[in-house]
C-alpha cells in the first residue's frame, strides 16, 4: 500500500496540495480525477520521485516495481530499433543473464562448497528471470506493439525515426509489458486512435497489479476503475467506487456539505446578531460572553468546491441545404503517385447525417476529412458539393490558427467583419463568453475555452456541414460532455474524427472505417460497427502497414480488374438506390406535414380523404424504410 500523510505541495503561489492524507491499497484500480491543473499529475510526480513534497510523508513499499507513463515524453537519445527498445523494459533482465554467465564461467575453478553455492545462486537468478517474464518479453513486446497500431515491418526501424505520438505509443507498450507492481498511467489515450484504445482497455482489464489512472476518457474510467480519488481545491476525496458511483456520490456529498454550511452560517449569524444587540446591556453580559466563546469554538465549515460547470455550448440552427450534402465520385488522393491514401472511392453524405471516421492513425482519416472539407484537392475523381452547403471545418491544430495576442471578440469578428458588435457578443454569450471575458487574450485561454472560441468562430457564419478533427483533445471530462450534448442537438450534417470512445459512441449514427481493406461504411452506431467487426477474419482486423493503400469501399479484400469494376458498379447502383429511396421518403414526409397542417388550419378540409391519404403515406414510408435497411445492409 501507499500512504500520503499530511502532504503539501506548492508551485509558486498556488497550493496544489494542502495537507492531504489518503491511502492506495494493494491491488486497487484507482482513477484520479479533477479539473485541469488541480494536481493529478503532481500526485504521480510525488510517487515517482520526479518532485519532492514541501511537507508531509509519502510511504511506498521498498521493493515495489513502478511503471510510470508520463503525459509527455521525456526527450532522450535512443539508438535501438523499435522492438529492441520496447523489449528493454526491465533493467534487471539485462544484468541477470550476464551474472549467470559469469558464475558458470567461474565454476570450473571453484571448490565444491563454492560450486554448490554458485549453482544455488544460478537457480535463484533463473527463477527471478522467469518471474520477471524474461523468456516471453519479446513476444509480449510484439503483441503490445501490434495492439497499439504498429506494423511488423516497422519493428526494425530506429525508435528515433518515429514521430512523437508514435514514440508515446512505444513508451506505453514498454510500460505495460514490464508488468510492474504499481502501474501509473497519465492520460494514456492522448495519442491513441479508437482501435488502440479498445486494445488498451482489454489489456488493462487483465492487469493484476495496483493501477493508478489519470484520464479524461470516460470509457477507460468507467470500464477499468473500481476506486476514485478526486483532487480539487488542494484537497483529496476518496470514493469507494468507480466513475459513475463517484459522479453520484460527489453530487450527494456536495449537496449535504452545502446544507451543513448553510445551517452553520445561519447559526453563526444568529449568535453574531445576539452579540451586536445585547453587547451594551449589563443584564445580558453573561449570555453575550457565552455566545462569544461558542463562536470561538466553532470549527468553520468550508464551502465545497463547486461541481465544474459544463460550460454549455449552444450551436445555432444550420441554414437550409439540399438533401445531398456532398458526393465523392471515383475519388482518390495520393501525395507521391505511388501510395494511394484512398482510391476509386464513391461516397455521399446527406443532410443531418452524423458520421464518425474510425481506424488506425496513418490510414487516412484526417486526409479524407480534409478532402471532404475541400482543404485538400483530390488526385483523381471529383467532389460535388450539395445545394447551399456551408462547410465548417476544424482541424487538429485549431488552437494554433488563432492569433494568441488577439482578444476573444476580435477572433470571432474576423470570421465575419460584417457582423454587428451585438451579434458577435450574443454569439459569444452562447459559447460561455460574456461581459469582460470577451476581451481576454487568446493566449490565456484554457483548452476548453479555446475549443468553445473555435466553435464560436465557425458559427459566426453558421455551417450546415461540420467536419471536426479530434475536437476533444484539449477538453476535460466536463468539456467533452458539453460538446457532446451540443453536437447531439445539432441539426446539420456532421463528420468527426475522435479517439474518445464514449464521445464517438454517443455522437455517431454511422461509421466510416478505414483500414487495410479499404473504406467501409457501416449504416449504424459505433456498437453496431464493433459487432460487424467481430465477425471479420483476423487478417481483416490487422494493424496497418507502412505502405498499404486504401483502395476501395468494400469490407472484403479489394477485387481487381473486371471484378473490381463490377464491384464498383454494384456499389454505385446500390448507393443510387439508397438515394432514390431517401428522396421518396423525404417527399412523402413533406406531403405528410403539409396534409397535417391543412387539417389543423382549414375548417372546411376534407378530413376523410386526408386521413385516408395519411394512412397510405405512413404505410409507404414504412415499406420504403424496410427497403432502405435492406439496401444499406447490403452496402455494409
Amino acid at each position: 500500500m501507499i500512504d500520503f500523510i499530511q502532504v503539501s505541495k506548492q508551485f509558486g503561489t498556488q497550493d496544489v496540495l494542502k495537507s492531504v492524507t489518503f491511502r492506495i491499497n494493494a491491488g486497487e484500480r484507482m482513477g484520479i480525477v479533477g479539473p485541469n491543473g488541480a494536481g493529478k499529475s503532481t500526485i504521480f510526480g510525488l510517487i515517482g520521485h520526479d518532485i519532492e513534497a514541501d511537507k508531509g510523508e509519502i510511504v511506498i513499499p521498498k521493493h515495489c516495481r513502478i511503471g510510470y507513463l508520463h503525459q509527455q515524453l521525456n526527450p532522450h537519445e535512443v539508438e535501438l530499433n523499435l522492438l529492441d527498445y520496447t523489449e528493454d523494459s526491465i533493467p534487471e533482465l539485462k544484468t541477470i543473464p550476464a551474472r549467470i554467465h559469469e558464475l558458470e564461467h567461474r565454476m570450473d575453478s571453484m571448490e565444491p562448497v563454492e560450486k554448490e553455492r554458485a549453482l544455488k545462486q544460478i537457480g535463484e537468478l533463473q527463477h527471478t528471470y522467469e518471474h520477471l517474464g524474461g523468456y516471453e518479453m519479446r513476444a509480449r513486446a510484439e503483441a503490445a506493439l501490434c495492439g497499439l497500431g504498429f506494423h511488423v515491418e516497422e519493428f526494425t526501424k530506429p525508435f528515433s525515426s518515429f514521430s512523437g505520438g508514435w514514440q508515446m505509443r512505444a513508451e506505453l507498450a514498454r510500460t505495460l509489458i514490464a508488468n510492474p507492481d504499481l502501474l501509473m498511467l497519465d492520460e494514456p489515450s492522448n495519442f491513441l486512435d479508437l482501435p488502440a484504445v479498445e486494445w488498451l482497455q482489454k489489456f488493462l482489464r487483465s492487469y493484476e497489479g495496483t493501477m493508478l489512472l489519470i484520464s479524461h476518457d470516460r470509457y477507460l474510467l468507467r470500464s477499468l476503475v473500481t476506486v476514485t480519488l478526486e483532487i480539487a481545491g488542494g484537497k483529496t476525496t476518496r470514493y469507494q467506487g468507480g466513475y459513475d458511483y463517484y459522479l453520484k456520490e460527489r453530487e450527494d456529498r456536495i449537496y449535504h456539505q452545502l446544507a451543513a454550511k448553510k445551517n452553520q452560517d445561519r447559526e453563526i449569524e444568529q449568535m453574531e446578531s445576539f452579540i451586536r444587540r445585547f453587547r451594551a446591556k449589563a443584564t445580558k453580559a453573561a449570555q453575550v460572553q457565552s455566545r462569544i466563546k461558542q463562536l470561538e469554538k466553532i470549527e468553520r465549515l468550508e464551502a465545497p468546491a463547486a461541481v465544474a460547470n459544463n460550460s454549455k455550448i449552444r450551436l445555432g440552427d444550420p441554414p437550409h441545404s439540399g438533401h445531398e450534402i456532398i458526393r465523392l465520385e471515383q475519388s482518390g488522393l495520393t501525395y507521391d503517385q505511388q501510395r494511394w491514401i484512398f482510391q476509386d472511392l464513391d461516397l455521399n453524405i446527406n443532410r443531418g447525417e452524423k458520421i464518425a471516421l474510425v481506424g488506425y492513425n496513418g490510414m487516412g482519416k484526417t486526409t479524407l476529412l480534409r478532402s471532404l472539407a475541400g482543404a485538400l484537392e483530390l488526385s483523381a475523381g471529383k467532389r460535388v458539393l450539395g445545394h447551399k452547403v456551408v462547410i465548417g471545418y476544424q482541424s487538429q491544430d485549431f488552437a494554433e490558427t488563432m492569433a494568441p495576442e488577439k482578444s476573444v471578440y476580435h477572433i470571432v469578428k474576423e470570421g465575419n467583419p460584417a457582423a454587428s458588435e451585438a451579434d458577435v457578443r450574443n454569439l459569444l454569450g452562447g459559447f460561455g463568453f460574456s461581459g469582460d471575458s470577451v476581451d481576454k487574450k487568446c493566449e490565456v485561454l484554457s483548452g476548453g475555452e479555446k475549443i468553445r472560441l473555435a466553435f464560436a468562430r465557425l458559427f459566426i457564419n453558421p455551417p450546415n456541414f461540420l467536419l471536426l478533427d479530434e475536437p476533444t483533445t484539449h477538453l476535460d471530462v466536463n468539456g467533452r460532455e458539453a460538446l457532446e450534448n451540443a453536437l447531439k442537438e445539432y441539426k446539420g450534417a456532421l463528420c468527426v474524427v475522435s479517439h474518445d470512445v464514449t464521445f464517438t459512441r454517443n455522437i455517431a449514427e454511422q461509421i466510416i472505417a478505414i483500414d487495410d481493406t479499404g473504406v467501409t461504411r457501416y449504416p449504424g452506431s459505433y456498437d453496431y460497427y464493433l459487432e460487424k467487426l467481430e465477425g471479420r477474419t483476423p487478417s481483416e482486423g490487422s494493424a496497418p502497414g507502412g505502405t498499404t493503400s486504401v483502395s476501395s469501399s468494400s469490407a472484403a479484400p479489394a477485387p481487381k480488374g473486371k471484378d473490381a469494376r463490377k464491384a464498383r458498379a454494384a456499389q454505385r447502383e446500390a448507393e443510387k438506390a439508397l438515394k432514390k429511396i431517401e428522396n421518396k421518403i423525404e417527399k412523402l414526409t413533406e406531403e405528410q406535414t403539409a396534409l397535417s397542417e391543412e387539417m389543423m388550419s382549414r375548417r372546411d378540409a376534407d378530413f376523410a380523404t386526408i386521413n385516408a391519404r395519411l394512412a397510405k403515406i405512413q404505410s409507404e414510408i414504412q415499406s420504403l424504410e424496410t427497403d432502405w435497411e435492406t439496401t444499406a445492409e447490403a452496402l455494409g
